[in-house]
């Protein structure tokens, strides 16, 4: 009867309109702006969908990441609900005053000291930290290692190798040359300390060990696959980096770390800023990315070093012994101004090491922008 079969076509299409009106609708996926390389991406979207969390990720590329963040967040539009920074980025974005602070729940679990260290500002509490980070040596296993973390020792040990044409890895970046100026007892800060002869000295003994005990510099961009490659033939003995590359190597069995006197230690942390449409969600992508298991999982992946306590339990031997290496290390001055020192610097260090400057001539090109950025 076509009136009969009409009826149910509207019945069956009734029932079906109010079945869907009684589920709750699926909410809006996460906003979450990130630093994570191409492979670090991709393990987060597989884990994030393991865990049933609808993520919307962009990156934005580290170099740029500080500038694009800040100006972003003091438009106060279009803004993530969840960022992942570098920790010394968070002076500047606490000072304007962009972030909200994470949740007591958060703030309360099981963080190391030195986690905890860098998601503060002033005794406050501003992120969630997501791994810490740092510069260490490492070495094959069955070598020797440095007779204590000093600068000093790490050079004799080198020599030693004479067997290798250039036995020590160290990259021309001023975040390398934080131990060899913190040994003259120089701070990577503003002022006329970066002037002084203990800085000119860290520079010219940093650049000497170039073309001799360390190879010639690659090009500029090439040097992590350089690294990685001189690793892999057994060119190094010695090879000062940090837990970024270590997760690169195909053969972490046989890699053994330990500290470097001075060195810096930072790491990356998870921030919700005050212009979010959902805190509440970017909190919980936070809490997924430091819970126990998220952390082991991209710890087991990339040799990243954990925040939490408990993940320590179960994580790899490397893991473990980065941490340990790290824990003398020093964070880098908490001002707003710290990533931009090394505006100035990384060319001045270039220029030392490719023999365009002299160390005292570099040191005073970087005092000079140094007291421009203290005027800011």
């Amino acid at each position: 009867m076509p009136g009969y079969s009409a009826h149910v076509r509207w019945l069956a299409a009734t029932l079906l309109i109010a079945a869907c009106a009684g589920e709750p609708a699926a909410p809006p996926p996460i906003r979450f702006l990130h630093t994570f390389d191409a492979k670090e991406t991709e393990l987060f979207n597989a884990t994030m969908a393991e865990r049933r969390l609808a993520v919307e990720s962009k990156l934005v590329p580290f170099a740029r990441g500080q500038q694009v963040i800040a100006e972003m967040l003091r438009a106060g539009k279009h803004c993530p609900d969840a960022i992942r920074i570098d920790a010394t980025w968070l002076p500047e974005l606490v000072a304007a005053h962009v972030l909200a602070p994470p949740p007591r729940e958060l703030v309360a679990l099981d963080w190391t000291p030195e986690a905890a260290a860098l998601a503060q500002v002033g005794g406050t509490w501003w992120a969630v930290p997501e791994t810490v980070d740092g510069l260490v040596v490492a070495r094959d296993a069955g070598m020797p290692a440095p007779a204590s973390p000093s600068i000093a020792d790490l050079v004799a040990a080198a020599k030693a190798r004479g067997e290798l044409a250039h036995p020590l890895a160290v990259r021309v970046d001023g975040y390398w040359l934080v131990p060899w100026l913190r040994a003259e007892g120089v701070e990577l800060a503003p002022g006329d300390a970066i002037a002084s002869q203990g800085a000119v000295r860290a520079l010219a003994s940093f650049a000497a060990l170039f073309g001799g005990l360390v190879p010639a510099p690659p090009a500029a961009g090439s040097e992590a696959p350089e690294e990685l490659r001189r690793w892999n033939d057994g060119e190094v003995a010695y090879w000062v980096t940090g837990p970024w590359q270590l997760g690169a190597l195909r053969d972490r069995e046989r890699v053994a770390v330990s500290a470097l006197a001075h060195a810096p230690r930072g790491g990356q942390l998870l921030v919700v800023p005050t212009c979010a449409a959902r805190p509440e969600a970017g909190w919980r992508l936070a809490g997924e990315l430091t819970s126990v298991t998220v952390e082991l999982v991209f710890a087991d992946a990339f040799a990243t070093v954990p925040t939490r306590r408990a993940a320590f339990d179960s994580a790899a031997p490397l893991v473990r012994a980065e941490y340990d290496a790290l824990a003398s290390a020093e964070p880098l001055p908490r001002s707003p101004v710290t990533p931009l020192l090394f505006d100035d610097l990384n060319p001045a260090l270039a220029a030392v090491v490719a023999g365009d400057a002299t160390a005292e001539e570099a040191a005073a090109g970087v005092a000079r922008g140094w007291h421009r950025l203290e005027k800011r």
